[in-house]
């Protein structure tokens, strides 16, 4: 069991604050810094940046990693066994995520966030990841070279809310709600702008090397947002005290850089590898399929214990002696 090591609970601490320090309010127009307090669910362990409120504590210490309320002050939670097996960029961008999250509601830059469930289809993830190519392209190049890969990165996400209309607002919510905070902890937490990319580009590099793994439906803003921020920040400066929790970021950027999607986006795709992604994703969902198909042969279609419904709804399978 991993008690909260103190002393390097106070090393992250002074960390993330000299961070949000550093910013000194520039980014948002507001200041991130928060109270911070990290917590180990198991041993009920626990350390704060600061003397924590009396009382008891808040139940979702150690549980989750958010912004929470205690002692009337809103405060950065996060959980040890995360935090401490991060990388230190990981760690910065986690702790930074987070407090924005704090400060995000005063902002105005909230969206509801729900289930992106298309992006676990086979077509939904295709346009995905040929945008997020795109995209990485996009934040390497400048100039002409960029806006074509701009053209590009909006043709493939304009396919896959052709084919998912429904979802298009969820979409749009999750990048606003998380991908602004991944924005936010990428900028922050980096050296440079020219670090900030670098950042950028491995978050969209290291999603495709796991995409057969992984499913997007509810981290793909945390991918998306950090790409579309810094080509906002390259595009439309002070962009961050002008948008909305209304806005869609890409939409943004097609304004900010005066181009529209590319006419064809089956044929863009040839200079993303498409038919690589798309062999990849029908073999995805093959497997998937099979997994499917035996999970139902086997909980559904093949033998099942029933057991009738009694007065209290409850059942004790521990055998009687």
């Amino acid at each position: 069991m991993a008690q909260v090591d103190q002393q390097r609970a106070q090393e992250y601490f002074k960390e993330a604050r000299a961070l949000c320090e550093r910013d000194g309010g520039r980014l948002w127009g507001v200041s991130v810094c928060a109270p911070m307090v990290i917590a180990d669910r198991r041993t009920q362990t626990f350390a704060t940046s600061q003397p924590a409120p009396e009382g008891p504590r808040p139940q979702a210490l150690g549980i989750v990693n958010a912004p929470i309320k205690w002692g009337g002050a809103t405060w950065g939670a996060f959980m040890w066994d995360d935090v401490v097996n991060k990388t230190p960029r990981d760690r910065k961008e986690l702790f930074l995520h987070e407090l924005f999250h704090g400060v995000q509601p005063q902002l105005g830059v909230m969206a509801p966030a729900l289930a992106t469930e298309h992006l676990d289809t086979m077509d939904g993830r295709y346009w995905l990841r040929l945008e997020w190519r795109a995209l990485a392209r996009a934040l390497r190049e400048s100039g002409e070279p960029r806006n074509l890969a701009v053209r590009d990165a909006f043709a493939f996400r304009q396919a896959r809310r052709m084919l998912y209309p429904a979802s298009v607002e969820d979409e749009r919510g999750q990048e606003i709600t998380e991908g602004l905070a991944a924005y936010t902890g990428t900028v922050l937490a980096a050296q440079s702008a020219a670090d900030a990319i670098v950042g950028a580009v491995d978050l969209l590099d290291g999603a495709e090397t796991t995409a057969l793994e992984a499913s997007f439906v509810r981290t793909f803003a945390y991918v998306s947002g950090p790409a579309y921020g810094l080509l906002l920040d390259a595009s439309s400066p002070g962009w961050t005290r002008r948008v909305r929790g209304t806005d869609d970021l890409a939409t943004l950027v097609m304004r900010a850089l005066a181009v529209q999607p590319a006419t064809d986006a089956t044929a863009s795709a040839t200079r993303y590898g498409g038919a690589e992604i798309r062999a990849s994703e029908e073999r995805r969902e093959q497997e998937r399929q099979e997994r499917l198909g035996e999970l139902r042969r086997r909980f559904v279609d093949g033998p099942v214990l029933v057991i009738p419904g009694g007065g209290s709804g409850m059942s004790d399978s521990r055998e009687q002696l």
